[in-house]
């Protein structure tokens, strides 16, 4: 309970996967952060119906509310949901709350709230437990429209938390009648700013050499500069650690979004680059495939992932068989793609355009020299 004369307090920040990088190792310290999709679960609502939680988002920012601690400090955020149900509605987002044991919802409680009960505390330990949240203390975690995390705080005044950091997410972009378009996969949140910020510097410190592609040249497959084609500079990751820590973080945030949007379940990484392209050189990658060759045959998805969206223009990805459309990941997401899409990175007009590359392979095909993610898909 709050003294009387005193403002609540501001609720307490929770580690992130991503925090404070270092260059030898990026391996998440919580198996639950920001940028991970919110696990799914199956739990009683006010009505006594039995069904997963992902049946109940509909496609809005969500509100999650974990009502954990002692008696008086749980009645205290159960009547605060209640009250600020029909602002947390008209701030564009919904709101559940889930309650150990098997209470009833407030009197008067709007219908507009998903009050789940957790009678043996099940579901609210196994949040605890994979977010390292307090036990003794109630939490909130923000979703975004695809259940995925955006922040997660706990104790202090969760509900003017919620409302200020709700009015702050900006708005939805204009609806587009849209005839067509690429079938990517646009994911979020895969690595934090820091992170972003790291890897360009591991560029700038270590090294980095010309692009090449796979070509055939008197029958035989090579690797060989081809300016004709592509024209960038790339730095391959080869610290296991930060390997490691770029497959556990990354693998384990696309692994539900690809099983999701296409069912593909299994997958290992190829290596991991980090490239350049820079507007004084005039770089860019013509249009092609990415499994077009004996020796990428297996690719099956491509992944491009930001990182530094906002320091450079142009540089978009264009998929010309889908129209003119082009895509611009934010920093710190990325894109997507199956491997057999004609594509093009655009020439950057100004800057200098970071990202992190990889491929998805088919792991029926063992490949010496890849890292294996299937784990990390396995658990998604």
């Amino acid at each position: 309970m709050t003294p009387a004369g005193r403002d609540p307090a501001p609720p307490t920040a929770l580690p992130t996967a991503g925090a404070a990088p270092t260059p030898d190792s990026l391996a998440p310290r919580v198996a639950l952060a920001v940028g991970d999709r919110a696990p799914d679960f199956v739990l009683p609502d006010q009505s006594g119906a039995f069904r997963h939680f992902t049946e109940r988002a509909r496609g809005n920012p969500m509100l999650l509310l974990l009502v954990a601690g002692d008696a008086a400090a749980q009645a205290g955020l159960v009547a605060a949901a209640a009250a600020a149900a029909s602002e947390i509605q008209q701030l564009g987002a919904d709101l559940i709350v889930i309650r150990a044991g098997e209470a009833p919802p407030p009197a008067g409680a709007s219908d507009a709230v998903g009050w789940l009960s957790d009678p043996k505390g099940k579901i609210l330990d196994g949040f605890a437990n994979a977010a390292a949240l307090p036990r003794e203390q109630p939490a909130a975690l923000l979703l975004d429209a695809n259940q995925r995390i955006l922040d997660l705080v706990s104790g202090g005044d969760l509900m003017g938390w919620a409302k200020t950091r709700l009015a702050a997410l900006p708005p939805p972009g204009p609806a587009h009648a849209l005839g067509l378009v690429a079938p990517v996969l646009l994911v979020p949140n895969l690595l934090d700013r820091a992170a972003c910020r790291m890897l360009i510097e591991r560029w700038e410190r270590l090294g980095h050499d010309e692009g090449s592609v796979a070509s055939v040249v008197d029958g035989a497959e090579v690797q060989r500069v081809y300016h004709a084609m592509k024209k960038r500079r790339d730095h391959a990751i080869q610290d296991p650690a930060l390997l490691q820590g770029l497959i556990a973080t990354i693998g384990r945030r696309i692994a539900p979004e690809l099983d999701r949007a296409f069912g593909f379940r299994r997958f290992k990484f190829d290596r991991f680059i980090v490239t350049c392209y820079d507007a004084e050189r005039g770089d860019y990658f013509r249009r092609h495939r990415d499994n077009a060759s004996a020796g990428t045959a297996d690719r099956r998805f491509a992944l491009t992932l930001n990182l530094n969206t906002e320091e450079y223009e142009g540089g978009d990805l264009l998929f010309p068989e889908y129209g003119p459309h082009r895509y611009r990941p934010e920093s710190g997401a990325a894109i997507l793609f199956a491997c057999g899409l004609l594509h093009e990175a655009l020439p950057v007009t100004r800057g200098r355009r970071f990202t992190l590359l990889s491929f998805l392979r088919d792991p029926g095909q063992r490949d010496p020299g890849t890292t294996t993610a299937r784990a990390a898909a396995e658990r998604g």
